[in-house]
This record gives C-alpha cells, sequence and structure tokens, in this order.
C-alpha cells in the first residue's frame, strides 16, 4: 500500500530560509521489488513472443542468462555485502534486458562472460542499483560485441530458420546496399517483429505493448521516450533529406533492431537517466541523435548500446539543470 506523510514546512528563524531538515516528506511505501517486478511484466510479451518465435534456442538463452546473472549477485553478495540485495529483482530485470539483445545461438560461456561483466563490473562494482554510471547490461554486449563480433552476429544465427522472411539484418543489408535495402522488408513486418534481430529485441509490437504499460503506471517518464523519438525521427529526416542513398527513412529506423528497445527499456533506466523532466527529454533527444550518428557513420550495424552509454556519459551534466525553488524569499 502507499503511503501519504506530510508534515508542516517550517522555515529558518534565523534566514528565512526553507529548512529542508524536516518535512513535507513525500513516502512512497512501494520499493525497489515491486518497482523491478512491474518491469518484468513489462518485458514479459516479448519473452513469452520470443519463446514462441524460437522455441527452446530462446529458452536456453533466457535460462542460462538467469542462471549466470543470479550465481555472480550472490557470489558478490557473499564476498562483498552491499545494500543492492539479490530481493530487489534488480538482476532478474538486468538478466532479461541483456537476454534479449544477444542472439539465439549465443554460447554458454559468451553468455557467462557477459552476466560477469554485467553483474560484478558493471553494477556491483559501482555499489549496485541507484549507483553505476552505465547501463550494466547495455556495458556488457557492447563488451562483446567488441571482443567476439562474429559470436554477436544476428543474421548469422538465424541462417538455418525456416522463416520466410529476408533473413539478414535490415540495418546490415541498409549498410551493405544502401537505402535500397528498405525495399526488401515491408513496414508491417518490422512492426510485428519478422526481422533477424536479437532474441527478442526486435519484436517491436511486442516492446511497444510493455513500454505503453510502463507509461500506463507512471513508472517511467514520457518525458525520455518522447525525447528519443523527436531526435531520432527529426535526425533520420534530415539525413535521409541530405544523403538519400546511404540513410534509410525514419520509420525504417524506428522499426528496426533494438530502436524501440533502447527508446523504452534501455535509455529510461532509474539509475542511469536524469531525475527531472526538462533534463530527460533532452537526454532521449540526444540519445535519438547519437543512434543515428552511430549507425550511419560507424561500423556497427545497430548501434543501440553505444549510444546508451554516449548518452549516460550526459546524465550527470544534465542533472545539474535543476529546476528553480518557489514560494519562499529572502529577508
Amino acid at each position: 500500500m502507499k503511503e501519504l506523510k506530510m508534515y508542516q514546512q517550517p522555515l529558518h528563524r534565523d534566514t528565512g530560509m526553507l529548512d529542508v531538515g524536516s518535512g513535507p516528506h513525500l513516502r512512497i511505501g512501494d520499493g525497489l521489488s515491486t518497482v523491478h517486478q512491474r518491469w518484468l511484466i513489462a518485458l514479459l510479451p516479448a519473452l513469452l513472443g520470443s519463446l514462441y518465435l524460437f522455441g527452446f534456442a530462446s529458452l536456453r538463452v533466457f535460462g542460462l542468462t538467469l542462471l549466470f546473472a543470479l550465481f555472480f549477485d550472490l557470489l558478490a553478495e557473499k564476498f562483498a555485502p552491499s545494500r543492492d540485495l539479490s530481493s530487489n529483482w534488480s538482476t532478474v530485470v538486468l538478466a532479461i534486458i541483456f537476454s534479449f539483445m544477444l542472439p539465439v545461438n549465443a554460447p554458454w560461456w559468451l553468455i557467462g562472460v557477459g552476466c560477469f561483466f554485467m553483474i560484478i563490473v558493471g553494477k556491483k562494482l559501482f555499489g549496485g542499483v541507484g549507483a553505476y554510471p552505465a547501463h550494466p547490461a547495455a556495458l556488457s554486449i557492447a563488451i562483446l560485441q567488441l571482443s567476439w563480433p562474429a559470436r554477436m552476429d544476428h543474421t548469422d544465427a538465424l541462417k538455418g530458420m525456416d522463416w520466410q522472411i529476408t533473413l539478414i539484418e535490415p540495418l546490415r543489408l541498409l549498410k551493405s546496399i544502401g537505402s535500397s535495402a528498405q525495399e526488401q522488408y515491408q513496414l508491417l513486418d518490422l512492426f510485428l517483429g519478422r526481422q533477424a534481430a536479437g532474441s527478442a529485441e526486435g519484436l517491436v509490437f511486442l516492446i511497444l505493448i510493455g513500454g505503453l504499460f510502463l507509461l500506463f503506471i507512471r513508472e517511467i517518464q514520457w518525458q525520455l521516450p518522447i525525447g528519443f523519438l523527436v531526435g531520432l525521427m527529426g535526425s533520420s529526416f534530415l539525413f535521409n533529406l541530405y544523403d538519400p542513398n546511404t540513410f534509410g527513412s525514419p520509420l525504417f529506423y524506428l522499426l528496426s533492431g533494438g530502436t524501440l528497445f533502447m527508446g523504452l527499456f534501455l535509455i529510461t533506466d532509474h539509475t542511469t537517466s536524469p531525475v527531472n523532466r526538462t533534463p530527460m527529454f533532452i537526454y532521449g533527444f540526444i540519445a535519438g541523435i547519437l543512434l543515428i550518428l552511430i549507425r550511419g557513420y560507424s561500423k556497427h550495424v545497430d548501434g543501440i548500446v553505444f549510444a546508451v552509454l554516449l548518452a549516460n556519459l550526459c546524465s550527470p551534466l544534465l542533472d545539474m539543470m535543476k529546476p528553480k525553488v518557489e514560494g519562499v524569499e529572502n529577508e
């Protein structure tokens, strides 16, 4: 149950300034476990969709990721106890997010190495939830992509699958043959997740359902995904006008790969995103632009994790933009 407790706010006798040592204080009874359980509910549609499409291959990735992540979490708690307890469900959420970006044929050792970097290096080393400077799952995927690019190839992971679609990542084909690649895909197919991508990040429709759920219950703030959408669509539109042979249309970028997954589940992480509304919008806007720049001018096919990590660097600076406190003036 949510509790709301308000107390009278006193003025400091000497200065007339607001004394923040006492109330009012807003206390919300929802703990970290409740917050992360809501995120799990939001991730559930895409998770089930992945199990339906890929069967045991997807189940294997999800299962191994959870086992390795929980093992490293418990190991860290044994040797370096902290306030970031395993019971807050944050490790489970990170594990699912991480597994969504893995290829369905990821070997067990790759999953284990990724979970080590995600939990030990990306999360526990900085103190856990509320303390890490970069998204642990994005950090881990970035390390895996740079270290073992062939093992992180989503196109290669699906080459043996009997699926009546173009079995090459849309963004990879765009990089290979230019904007004519868009003719090989129907936007509706991309929206329904009929594309080569990670185990679940490309299931756009199901990702959207989960994201809208989080927005509806106000677990994430709308400024983040809207800022991301404006930055992504605006920059892709301008680059498409500038060089239509290289850059795709805004809708093609929006529906391809893990774009929507980034906008709804990666940049909205509570620890790494700004806390105030205007900085949230700017943060999302910057992330959207960075994603288009990385996709257009780097060797990386999708680039969502690199855009997230670069945006994370901007968060502390954006948090310096604070709303002006009104109501009390100096005497």
